[in-house]
């Protein structure tokens, strides 16, 4: 099967069949007078014409050109936008690089048009270059000293149109998202220690997609790929400031092309399809790359496109001109004002209409805010969040809200915080069709290898049900226990505290590094991983981290382009190595998780007991067992057979202690006999065959989680 894909959007810049012209359309609400500036080349050469924008409904400007006029069929279009408003009002008398009708940098109403400067379109699917390509300081960028009066249409970013053919691509074979195996990864870090051509590249990704299907990994979850600026403020690696929603990075382009980056980005989702692996898009709808104020000052402002445009329609800004910055990037960005609002879920149905399976949004909880002001006022029915799949409903984008079905439609997916303000911790406030990053899984598994005593069984019967602690629906949770904030997997188990290289990253982790005794701490990795795999709810791990990536011990490595983020293959396929043997045991614990269906199923509490190390059941109202810290033994019995008769029971068992444990294991069936699967302590049996037969009495490891299946 294939899916058909389009380059439509509802504004920007589109093709009119009827007409044969282009249609220009802008979102801005305080704007009064717009300027479309056509452009020959990207660079070095001013505008070949300026045209009159009008004004219609819902304050979208509009123009049209012919395109006998603009030849977008031989090549491509490059435009970009002057803007005026209140405190720079319109003068028949203005010229570029003068200040006729000037009246303030910003005015009371946040007001920051400046019509020196070209804006580039929210919408664009493809900018010319970047601000610092052209401009390493980025003052002609800037609103702040004379730089206001600087005309940089020569060197400004442009938006670039190019027809696109609409393209095919493979369709995934139905699943449930339970079924899924997140592996998050940096496009360019993926591939770019691999001898290929295409190394680091939309390209390279897809032609090295079998090889990330052999993990076990169902859906990709690539950090953001939207065009960025890695050169402003300082070095950016990881992509976290969004120019253009519609746009893609060009650095990981192979074809750098003018008009390429589309084509080559929907082969890549091809080549994932075709190997049945999903795509989940990064999305930084939380602010903006343009940045904000500059050294706090309120006359230098970045202007690059949405300030230019409307700076007080699609920012959170305070009543005396300073944004408010909640994602602590410089800006947030106004997601309950109409034209940030639509620009996200058009955004959204866009690549969704791309052959993209699903998004992460970075920063989520912003999405929850339903007011305009600066206040953080959160509802899950009122805001953005609460009626996105009402919205895309009415773009033809499904949204899945049941998680254990095969639906066809797009995943969402919410890290449910921000960095900053009031009650901005949201874990489990999203509505029910979201599913979310599970941090509270992610300390509990880290937690029981590197400080039990802090963990009481009543906290590993949350993490093994998919914590409904903070979720009221079923299959919400999104667990990890290591993403590209924070350490490495193995980082996290090697280090006590972060390299003092590091630039930024938290001072607070949860890290050991187990006296420095490979065996302890391989052990605890591989118990972190049972756990993970192990519990209901959605696994997401970094792909690295299936090979043992380090970082050595740098824990915000957002601006390293270089070996610290690059993942080596070699170890990982060098057989007997750590990095194979962790791999290999990654894969064993995906094929058993995907041949025991019980831990993607709803309601997974219903099959589940618990045990005491006598083989007994624990006893609920035993707040002595569930609520003590310095309880060693946890077993949990899940009794896939009430499911499915095909299926056996399994029986987890976990040693919390430094010493060995002597446990026996629940009765068993008639006719039955348990089966050791796999024991984190002991690294020979690690791939859940179940050859050894077991008696009724078993002795746990220090630390140790085994794992064991009746049969």
């Amino acid at each position: 099967m294939e899916q058909i894909t389009t380059d439509k959007t509802a504004l920007g810049a589109n093709y009119n069949e009827d007409t044969k012209s282009i249609d220009f359309s802008l979102y801005s609400k305080n704007a009064t007078k717009i300027l479309l500036c056509i452009f020959d080349k990207p660079e070095g050469e001013n505008p070949i014409m300026a045209l009159n924008m009008d004004k219609g409904e819902n304050n979208i400007w509009y123009t049209s050109v012919k395109d006998y006029v603009l030849n977008c069929h031989k090549k491509p279009v490059f435009y970009g936008y002057r803007v005026f408003g209140e405190n720079w009002e319109y003068d028949e008398n203005w010229e570029p690089g003068f200040d006729n009708g000037f009246l303030s940098k910003f005015d009371e109403k946040n007001n920051r048009f400046d019509p020196n400067k070209i804006a580039f379109d929210p919408y664009t699917q493809e900018l010319s270059h970047l601000a610092s390509d052209v401009n390493p300081g980025l003052n002609m960028f800037r609103s702040g000293s004379n730089f206001h009066l600087i005309d940089n249409a020569k060197w400004s970013i442009k938006s670039i149109y190019f027809p696109k053919a609409d393209t095919k691509i493979a369709k995934i074979t139905p699943r449930p998202f339970a079924n899924e195996i997140i592996g998050e990864v940096h496009i360019k870090d993926l591939t770019q220690n691999i001898s290929m051509p295409e190394k680091g590249t939309y390209k390279g990704a897809g032609k090295f997609a079998k090889s990330i299907k052999n993990l076990g990994i169902t859906m990709v979850e690539f950090l953001p790929l939207n065009e960025f600026d890695s050169r402003q403020n300082g070095t950016n690696h990881w992509g976290y400031m969004p120019l253009g929603y519609f746009t893609l990075a060009r650095k990981y382009a192979f074809d750098k092309t003018h008009g390429q980056l589309l084509n080559e980005f929907r082969e890549m989702i091809n080549e994932f399809h075709k190997n049945d692996i999903k795509v989940c898009m990064d999305m930084v709808y939380n602010h903006t790359g343009e940045g904000g104020l500059v050294g706090h000052n309120l006359d230098d402002a970045n202007l690059l496109s949405y300030a230019l445009i409307d700076n007080s329609s699609y920012y959170k800004t305070y009543s005396n001109g300073y944004y408010r910055s909640n994602s602590g990037c410089g800006n947030d960005f106004n997601l309950a004002d109409e034209g940030a609002y639509n620009l996200v879920i058009d955004s959204i149905a866009y690549w969704a209409n791309q052959g993209v399976d699903a998004f992460r949004f970075d920063l989520a909880a912003a999405l929850l805010e339903c007011g305009c002001d600066c206040e953080e006022t959160y509802s899950a029915i009122n805001s953005l969040a609460g009626k996105l799949k009402e919205e895309l409903s009415k773009k033809n984008i499904k949204v899945v809200d049941d998680f254990a079905s095969s639906d066809d439609g797009i995943i969402l997916i919410a890290e449910p915080w921000t960095c900053g303000g009031k009650n901005c911790y949201q874990l489990g406030k999203f509505p029910s069709y979201w599913a979310e990053w599970n941090d509270v899984s992610r300390d509990t598994i880290r937690k029981i290898t590197l400080y039990p005593n802090q963990v009481p069984p009543i906290q590993l019967k949350d993490l093994i049900e998919g914590t409904p602690s903070a979720f009221n629906g079923n299959l919400k949770a999104v667990n990890y226990i290591a993403s590209h904030d924070g350490f490495t997997l193995f980082d996290l188990n090697t280090f006590s505290t972060k390299n003092p290289s590091t630039q930024g990253g938290s001072d607070w982790e949860i890290c050991g590094n187990y006296e420095n005794d490979r065996y302890k701490k391989e052990n605890a990795i591989r118990k972190q991983l049972s756990f993970l795999f192990l519990s209901s709810g959605i696994p997401m791990i970094q792909i690295g981290d299936i090979i043992m990536h380090t970082k050595n011990g740098n824990n915000n490595s957002y601006n390293r382009d270089d070996g610290i983020n690059y993942l080596n293959w070699d170890r990982a396929i060098k057989k007997d190595s750590y990095e194979n043997r962790t791999m290999e045991f990654v894969r064993s614990l995906i094929k058993f998780r995907n041949e025991n269906k019980i831990f993607t199923c709803k309601n997974f509490a219903d099959y589940t007991t618990y045990h005491y190390d006598n083989g007994q059941i624990a006893d609920i109202g035993n707040d002595g067992y569930w609520n003590n810290g310095n309880e060693a033994f946890f077993g949990c019995l899940i009794n896939a057979d009430k499911q499915n008769s095909e299926e056996k029971r399994i029986y987890i068992a976990s040693n919390n202690s430094n010493s060995s444990l002597k446990m026996l294991l629940p009765d068993k069936k008639e006719g039955k006999s348990w089966h050791i699967c796999m024991d984190t302590s002991l690294f020979y049996i690690n791939n859940f065959e179940t050859k050894n037969y077991v008696e009724k009495e078993y002795v746990l490891n220090p630390y140790a989680l085994t794992v064991f299946m009746e049969l």
